[in-house]
This record gives C-alpha cells, structure tokens and sequence, in this order.
C-alpha cells in the first residue's frame, strides 16, 4: 500500500460504498436480459474483440492479465451462446483471432448502452460539471496509481 490509510477513512468508505450499491440497485435502470447469462470476464472479451478488430486471442489474455486457461473458457461460452468464434488471425496465419457474430455486436450494443446509461445516472447525481470533473480526476489518480503499479510507470495507454 502505497499510502497509509486510517481506520475512520475505510468505515466512511465502506458506508459509501454500500449506500453507492443500495442506490444502483434502486434506480428504474435494469441491467439488460441478454448480459446476465455472461460473466464480467465474457463481457470484458466481447468489449476488447469489439474495440480491437483482428485482435489476437494471446493479446486478450494480455490486455485482461488472465490466464490462458480461464480465456479459452470464457471463448467456449462465448462460441456456445453464438456471440463469438475463433478465426485465423489475418496478421499471423499462424495464429488465431477472435471475431464478434451479429449476436455478439448487439450484445456488446447493449453493454455500451447500459454502461452510458449508467454512467449518465451516477454522473447526474452531481449538480456542476466542476463536480463532475473532480469525481473523474479522483478515480484518474486511482486507476494511475493502479496501473504504476502493474506496470512500472504511470502512463496509460487508454486501452483498457
């Protein structure tokens, strides 16, 4: 840990956090039907095949720091529910690539489209932009710090 934290500062987060939860759970914004049959992971490779065309499958191991043997699972849902299915990489014929079906680009459609949703309701909580900016500067000094310390530095590249 980077920093020291204090006893009183992670009881009064940890009561924010669960006020932050009871409240998303609340709204009249319901998570969509054709994401709840898919893990964090299955949605995370959906996302990067959708952002990364022609992305090789080890490259996706690489950008979600997972195992090889827990992406070839997540890959066999996928292929399973019809949203997905491996091809020879275009770059490396020896390799092979991961490609969206029509189902998997409406599924990724509707995972964009909560997520703005979402994003839209939380940011909306706060009356002025400079709020709104000060929110987002937090959580870009913590999700730095976390990648500083994966990585070596602070830099990040915005492909995750």
């Amino acid at each position: 840990m980077k920093y020291p934290v204090k006893e009183d500062e992670i009881s009064r987060f940890d009561g924010i956090y669960h006020r932050l939860l009871r409240a998303s759970f609340t709204t009249s914004l319901e998570y969509p039907e054709v994401l709840r049959s898919l893990t964090t992971i299955d949605i995370s490779v959906i996302n990067i095949v959708a952002m990364t065309p022609s992305i090789m499958i080890r490259e996706i191991a690489e950008k979600l720091r997972i195992p090889n043997s827990t992406l070839t699972s997540s890959i066999n849902r996928l292929e399973k529910q019809g949203l997905a299915s491996r091809v020879i990489s275009p770059r490396d014929r020896r390799s092979f690539c991961l490609e969206l079906t029509d189902k998997g680009w409406a599924v990724q459609k509707a995972h964009t489209d909560f997520e703005e949703a979402y994003f839209r309701l939380i940011l909306g909580k706060l009356p002025s932009g400079e709020e709104r900016n000060a929110l987002m500067d937090l959580l870009e000094t913590i999700a730095d710090a976390d990648q500083a310390g994966k990585s070596g530095d602070s830099s990040d590249n915005g492909e995750d």
